[in-house]
């Protein structure tokens, strides 16, 4: 015998598979929610400026903390970052060390505005005479180049002297020439210095390795001038340097200098490979992952590549120019003092008495 369906059962049944029915001759008839388009019909994103502005004005300068175009810098030159993203600047008109965060927020770490002398301390009780140079090494501790001193700054602002270049038998009016002008930490943290006479390696210890010049100088009279050189380090810990003849040269594993670029004593702008290339004045260099060298060329105003086989091109700005102008390279950069890279992606600058990041292709 066979078990009737309850009526109620059957209605509910009957309500599925109509209901069912519906959504087929629904979805055959197009009535139904669009799809999204696939990602390749969405227009692409447009790319971000390659200059952009991280803090201070190019023209104005002053002394403010504050965050991106509202703060002041007066002649800034060095510049570094560190792991985290900060930055820290020799704002060497201000005689002061500044800390600029991810976020653009600008502080000073140590020194005081103004006032020029040379004291240990903590962050404003410190005082610096000319911070120019400006080197972050492990533990995120900062070497200052301040005349012909080493100065090291901690985290927590602790300013200490770490190394003096001697004077040796040199008259007074040729001191510039022992002053200060690049300074490079590498991994293990070595400092290397230049100067007018000399590039330097020196050890935690206080050990000295000559690369350039002489260690001590003897008998200089006569008035010398202040000449501000560029130095960097590798992963690798190789030294590249814009050398006293007026190429960037670079140890190759050694402490002997081996040209990568530029002609000796030659002055002036050409792009092209190894003793081709022309370089006006090289006031500061950083090295990215991949070896390839960015050069600060100062006078031209212009960023300079060279690629580990020595072939030169100019990266970013106008030659000679003298304004800053932002947005999709070359842009234009006056008077680029200090250059760093972040490794990611990106070099930061001071120009003029602001601080820039450029975004590499």
């Amino acid at each position: 015998m066979k078990k009737q369906v309850p009526a109620k059962a059957e209605r509910l049944r009957l309500n599925v598979l109509g209901a069912s029915a519906l959504l087929v001759l629904l979805a055959a008839c197009g009535d139904h929610p669009p799809k999204d388009k696939p990602d390749g019909d969405k227009p692409p994103a447009p790319p971000p400026a390659a200059i952009t502005l991280v803090a201070g004005n190019a023209t104005t300068a002053g002394a403010i903390d504050a965050t991106g175009s509202a703060a002041r810098f007066r002649n800034p030159h060095g510049i570094a970052v560190d792991s985290a993203g900060n930055l820290y600047v020799a704002d060497r008109g201000n005689f002061t060390i500044r800390k600029i965060t991810a976020s653009g927020v600008v502080t000073t770490l140590a020194g005081s505005a103004g006032d020029s002398e040379f004291i240990n301390g903590v962050g404003g009780g410190a005082r610096f005479s000319n911070p120019l140079a400006l080197a972050i090494g492990p533990n995120n501790i900062l070497y200052v180049g301040d005349y012909r001193l080493v100065r090291r700054v901690g985290t927590g602002g602790q300013v200490d002297t770490f190394s003096e270049i001697p004077r040796g038998n040199v008259d007074s009016r040729s001191t510039p020439l022992l002053d200060i002008g690049g300074i490079a930490v590498d991994t293990r943290g070595d400092v290397i210095v230049t100067n007018g006479h000399s590039t330097r390696r020196i050890t935690q210890n206080g050990a000295i390795t000559m690369l350039e010049g002489s260690q001590v100088l003897t008998g200089v009279g006569g008035t010398r001038a202040f000449l501000q050189r560029g130095v960097a380090t590798d992963s690798k810990n190789d030294v590249y340097v814009y050398t006293l003849e007026r190429t960037i040269a670079r140890t190759n594993g050694s402490n002997t200098l081996t040209q990568l670029a530029g002609a000796l004593n030659v002055r002036g702008y050409a792009d092209g490979t190894g003793a081709a290339a022309r370089f006006e004045d090289v006031v500061a260099m950083t090295v990215d992952p991949q070896g390839n060298v960015y050069a600060a060329d100062n006078t031209n105003n212009l960023i300079r590549k060279i690629t580990p086989d020595g072939v030169v091109s100019t990266f970013a700005g106008t030659l000679k120019a003298t304004t800053l102008a932002t947005g999709a390279l070359p842009g234009s950069l006056p008077n680029i003092q200090g250059l760093t890279t972040d490794g990611k992606g990106s070099l930061y600058a001071t120009t003029g008495n602001a601080v820039i990041k450029i975004r590499l292709p």
